[in-house]
């Protein structure tokens, strides 16, 4: 692949990341989220890169909006030229084992050291490219990230706080009183085993950081 066919592969990386934007795929998981928190996925079966959902405050302010896909245009680029580079290279590897099987009877490691060079040697210039991209895309992410680091900063305690109270709402976590009274259901019914009293404590300590 020459330069030319890297820069179209990464402008149509581009192209995708902005149609997935349009899809609304983050909506419905990051409802459980808080402030800060986003979700990682298993590693791609070919990429082996992790689909990452950010966090998306109801009051998003624009930068966060602009710093935010900007990372999510750069998670899929990244996602289709390794999911590209490994493909490559698997189907080499296949065709050369085929190959050298047919010929000799046998494929041994040495022998896929040889392909393991000339398949570096082969994509040198595309991995160039690309790392040249991510250089220039990170200090492109600096400043976006700083403004929107600022705005998350000045309202993370009343996004963090209204949070809380629509996940209690919905029942992702009891309250405290809900606690107590299961406690001692599981107590009097000997269903579950007694807390030391150091848990007992972190575990009062956890809900009233809820409260």
């Amino acid at each position: 692949m020459n330069v030319q066919q890297s820069l179209h592969f990464i402008r149509r990386g581009l192209h995708c990341a902005r149609a997935l934007r349009t899809q609304n795929v983050h909506q419905g998981p990051t409802d459980t989220l808080l402030p800060g928190q986003f979700l990682v996925g298993a590693p791609h079966p070919v990429s082996n890169i992790r689909p990452i959902a950010f966090y998306i405050a109801s009051d998003e302010t624009p930068s966060e909006r602009t710093y935010r896909l900007m990372r999510e245009e750069a998670a899929s680029t990244d996602h289709l030229f390794w999911a590209d580079n490994n493909t490559r290279f698997e189907r080499g590897r296949i065709e050369f084992e085929r190959t050298r099987i047919d010929r000799t009877g046998s494929c041994t490691l040495d022998d896929l050291s040889v392909y393991f060079q000339e398949y570096q040697n082969e994509s040198y210039e595309r991995h160039v490219e690309y790392n040249k991209y991510v250089w220039k895309r990170n200090w492109r992410m600096v400043w976006p990230g700083i403004r929107a680091w600022v705005d998350e900063v000045r309202r993370r305690g009343r996004r963090r706080e209204f949070a809380v109270a629509r996940h209690a709402e919905q029942g992702y976590f009891f309250g405290r009183e809900g606690v107590e009274k299961d406690r001692a259901k599981d107590v009097k019914d000997g269903s579950a085993p007694q807390p030391s009293q150091p848990e007992a404590n972190r575990r009062d300590e956890k809900i009233r950081s809820y409260y």
